[in-house]
């Protein structure tokens, strides 16, 4: 993300982040790995069929486990991506003005489980 809106609410979150666990989330996990482990599924994922490019898949990761944190459901996941700048700034998409719907997240969320992925992760 490289927006104005990002960076600001980064530096203002970064001001406080006891207040933030989230942040402090994203400093304790291996990202990496979780993403490699990601990147060796992702051709099962992303298909050639036309249509809009597929989010990447560490943000969308992102997303499943915030929903999962804090038992929220699809279409209240969606509307926390667009409205908290902690859940913006931890899943960082590439782009938060392009993020994804509820019926988005809910075939990732199947997909890690087709996988074998979300006992895994």
């Amino acid at each position: 993300m490289s927006s104005f809106f990002y960076h600001t609410a980064q530096t203002l979150l970064n001001q406080y982040t006891d207040r933030f666990p989230l942040l402090k989330i994203t400093q304790l996990l291996d990202w990496q790995a979780i993403e490699q482990t990601l990147a060796n599924h992702k051709v099962n994922y992303v298909c050639n069929n036309g249509g809009r490019p597929a989010y990447p898949l560490l943000p969308m990761f992102r997303a499943i486990l915030l929903g999962q944190w804090h038992s929220l459901s699809d279409p209240e996941l969606e509307r926390s991506l667009v409205t908290r700048l902690d859940f913006i700034i931890f899943c960082q998409f590439p782009d938060e003005m392009n993020l994804p719907d509820h019926s988005t997240l809910n075939r990732f969320r199947n997909w890690l489980i087709k996988e074998g992925l979300a006992d895994e992760l």
